[in-house]
């Protein structure tokens, strides 16, 4: 190896530990809680960084103006994923009670996730859904909460969803005509303020098998707007902010549409605050709103991406010692919808705002879905109380006007 060539190496080695170093130097490291389980601390130590490298990017819009933002939750408790269990006589009594809690909590708005082919006559008792929901729609109106429903595919996943769909051999035309049976019915029964018609490709692929490109996700997307228009129901598509932005150029080229709709969950690799900043200027620059659908804190490793099941990554979420940063989640999410001006926000497991678990050798051993089981049971308990965890105080003083 000749001289110059190895002074060179030399310099290279010195210039990228000092950058290295100073990259290191510009995040604060905090010390792991003692709580965390050793087999999460690298998980809590690289998201409790990343939060401190964003929020200062996120200006705080609202000591210069009021924001419009429509903060508010997913309803779980009427999500198409129970499937049957909707349609037992207790389901909109119990949907009623968690609606009163939710508008002492100070939500101005109740997302609903409807889940292809639920509400197609193809499906079983449809008409025993459609008028759970047309209840529903009734309830959620009496409180003066604004309706949000996301159109969208069921989980394979059993712990995730019981509808059972079974989507072998479907192909993105009948998808897409399932899609929009769906659309005619919701905007016949439930009359939402905001309808998604569809978002996050990726899941989309994972559920059904079928492959979406942005053009054709955006193609899938035109073919059930077309038409669909009604006074006072606004229409929007979107993707998770760790797709590429192609996806949101895509869907900002649908005249249909009235908003773009971010979900976010990972906040590694500028996945929060950047790329939803970038999307929003999509979405401006075609004469469209903004919306963040659905938020939660995916509590994974950034080497895990596209390896973690999400049965195993939302196994995870009922521990409470994640609740310090689940409250970060909740400060950095509400800057950027007050930021952006997002029309809406939604805050996906609204169970952590009651109550959480706490993780002990037996916690540890139970597998995922048994864990959601053991968080529902005291989430609901703690509804009924009208319990809050603190992550569910730190909501209701973050979102108030």
């Amino acid at each position: 190896m000749s001289k110059p060539i190895l002074a060179a190496m030399v310099i290279l080695v010195v210039v990228t530990a000092v950058g290295c170093r100073r990259v290191h130097e510009a995040v604060p490291v905090h010390a792991v809680p003692g709580e965390v389980p050793e087999s999460f601390q690298m998980i809590y130590r690289e998201l409790d960084a990343e939060f401190h490298r964003q929020l200062p990017l996120v200006p705080v819009p609202w000591e210069q103006k009021k924001s419009q933002t429509a903060f508010g939750v997913e309803l779980l408790v009427a999500s198409s994923d129970r499937a049957e269990a909707l349609l037992d006589e207790q389901a909109l009594t119990a949907s009623a009670l968690t609606l009163d809690r939710l508008k002492a909590l100070g939500v101005r708005s109740v997302s609903i996730s409807l889940h292809y082919p639920i509400l197609t006559g193809a499906y079983p008792r449809t008409a025993e859904y459609r008028a759970f929901y047309r209840g529903l729609a009734a309830e959620i109106r009496r409180r003066g909460l604004r309706i949000v429903v996301t159109l969208g595919s069921a989980s394979r996943e059993p712990e995730l969803s019981q509808i059972g769909a079974d989507y072998r051999g479907l192909g993105r035309e009948r998808f897409s005509a399932g899609l929009r049976e769906m659309a005619e019915a919701v905007v016949a029964d439930i009359r939402p303020d905001c309808l998604t018609l569809l978002s996050e490709p990726d899941t989309q692929t994972r559920n059904t098998g079928l492959t979406f490109s942005p053009a054709e996700f955006a193609a899938v997307v035109k073919r059930v707007a077309r038409d669909l228009k009604q006074p006072g129901i606004r229409l929007g598509a979107g993707a998770g902010t760790w797709t590429t932005l192609e996806y949101f150029k895509a869907l900002a080229e649908i005249p249909e549409l009235d908003y773009l709709d971010l979900h976010i969950y990972p906040i590694q690799h500028g996945f929060a605050a950047e790329r939803a900043s970038k999307a929003a200027d999509i979405a401006r620059s075609h004469g469209k709103a903004i919306t963040i659908g659905a938020a939660w804190l995916y509590k994974a490793w950034g080497r895990e991406f596209n390896r973690i099941s999400r049965v195993e990554a939302f196994g995870r979420d009922m521990y409470s010692f994640w609740q310090p940063l689940d409250e970060h989640f909740i400060d950095l999410v509400v800057r950027l919808a007050r930021h952006l001006d997002a029309e809406f926000c939604s805050f996906f497991w609204m169970k952590y705002l009651y109550g959480y678990i706490d993780y002990s050798a037996d916690t540890g051993r139970l597998e995922p879905g048994e864990r959601m089981k053991m968080s529902d049971r005291v989430a609901d308990e703690n509804l009924r109380k009208g319990v809050l965890s603190a992550t569910g105080e730190k909501f209701r003083e973050t979102i108030k006007p």
